[in-house]
């Protein structure tokens, strides 16, 4: 009875929008518990309406974890800041937790890839060679990424090998749920973590965030375009240098300057703050 409500209320609003002068079509009647747990994430008052963000060359790390849902959210996230710290000497750690892919196997009891899987990891080994970082695909489903102890665990395995200085993870605000089941992949491993004493870069795919700190990248911009478009997999569904020069540009409106210049935005605190955030999100949208 409640689908048949659902399908009812969705074809009158469908119609009623090809009619009427509405600017939006309802695609799914549904709660959206989001806006709420974001709002008291954002009530715990870390920020002001007057946060000016500091504008810096680069981030001071001796070694670097990146957490990237997709084999891609590396480079289009944070490549000019990547680029960065490669060339101060930083040591880069990628793990690619989904594969791009909704099909990762053709064959799934013996794990042969699927055809479109293979030419993905092709791309990201490309790109991780001009980068200068050291790549590990997990390989879970696209939007099936898994918070499992198995999956927990072998985080912090990574973690305690690596022990980064610095931790990119996607923000926690991000609308593509595999960006915040990394966010929240994350928060679920090092929610009970005594030692924590890295930094959280969270970074900027497709959402905005809160950014304290900019990177000015506009040296950069070039190298990150040209790495951007290493993936052709891609290029079906956007045109990424596009959007991601777009999106650079937009980020300079933080560097005080009327010059045409490209910046990276980070929200970045200590990671047990980022745990304490995710916290309040994730806890309040269960």
């Amino acid at each position: 009875m409640l689908s048949r409500l659902k399908e009812i209320a969705k074809r009158f609003f469908m119609h009623s929008a090809q009619r009427a002068n509405y600017k939006f079509i309802l695609k799914d009647w549904t709660e959206i518990r989001d806006l709420s747990a974001l709002s008291k994430t954002l009530e715990t008052k870390r920020f002001s309406q007057n946060l000016k963000p500091v504008v810096i060359s680069r981030p001071a790390a001796k070694s670097v974890l990146v957490i990237a849902p997709h084999p891609d959210d590396d480079i289009f996230s944070s490549a000019g800041t990547l680029l960065k710290l490669k060339r101060g000497g930083s040591r880069l750690k990628v793990v690619y937790l989904a594969s791009g892919s909704a099909d990762t196997y053709r064959d799934e009891k013996n794990r042969i890839l699927s055809d479109s899987v293979i030419k993905i990891e092709e791309e990201a080994r490309e790109a991780s060679r001009s980068l200068g970082s050291d790549i590990e695909f997990w390989r879970y489903p696209n939007r099936a990424i898994k918070i499992s102890a198995e999956s927990m665990t072998r985080l912090k395995d990574i973690y305690d090998q690596l022990k980064p200085d610095i931790i990119f993870v996607p923000f926690i605000a991000d609308d593509h749920s595999d960006h915040r089941q990394g966010a929240q992949l994350f928060y679920e491993a090092f929610r009970d973590s005594g030692d924590l004493s890295s930094e959280v870069w969270a970074y900027q795919v497709y959402s905005t965030v809160i950014p304290n700190v900019v990177v000015d990248i506009t040296d950069e911009m070039d190298e990150k375009i040209r790495l951007v478009n290493l993936w052709q997999t891609r290029k079906k569904s956007r045109n990424w240098a596009h959007y991601i020069r777009g999106l650079n540009a937009i980020n300079s409106r933080f560097l005080n300057t009327n010059e045409p210049r490209y910046a990276e935005a980070f929200f970045v605190v200590p990671a047990k703050e980022y745990v304490e955030l995710c916290g309040i999100y994730f806890g309040n949208n269960r």
